[in-house]
């Protein structure tokens, strides 16, 4: 049985190619308890946070996301800002779907160089 979470925490640093955010994810603010990739949440859901962790070294800014396997257009409707160090992505609720999460961060005090995150794949429902 999957345990399903509404909320994952990540901290973020530069990867070391220095264009990229290096992810990890976590199921509690703390950042002690990793999550189980890939992620999920509850088909009855509607909705996923990503919400900047402790100890993260860059400032989430956004998400940019997609359902895999449909036409690969963005959209107004495929971008979140973030709001007080939390990003929200939205999930049709009763209809299994993974989406593609690309998670934009900064420096932190100032915004001088965008660092995407790897695209994690959550899905809602019990998908392999």
């Amino acid at each position: 049985m999957t345990d399903y979470v509404t909320t994952y925490y990540v901290q973020a640093s530069v990867a070391t190619n220095g264009v990229m955010a290096s992810c990890s994810y976590f199921t509690d603010p703390e950042c002690k308890q990793p999550a189980t990739l890939p992620l999920s949440v509850s088909i009855s859901q509607g909705y996923c946070d990503f919400v900047q962790g402790d100890g993260s070294d860059l400032v989430l800014l956004g998400a940019t996301y997609k359902t895999l396997g449909h036409a690969p257009v963005m959209t107004d409707g495929n971008f979140a800002a973030a709001s007080n160090g939390t990003v929200t992505v939205q999930f049709p609720k009763g209809t299994e779907v993974t989406k593609g999460v690309v998670l934009i961060f900064s420096d932190p005090g100032k915004v001088e160089t965008l660092y995407p995150s790897s695209d994690p794949e959550v899905s809602n429902g019990d998908q392999p």
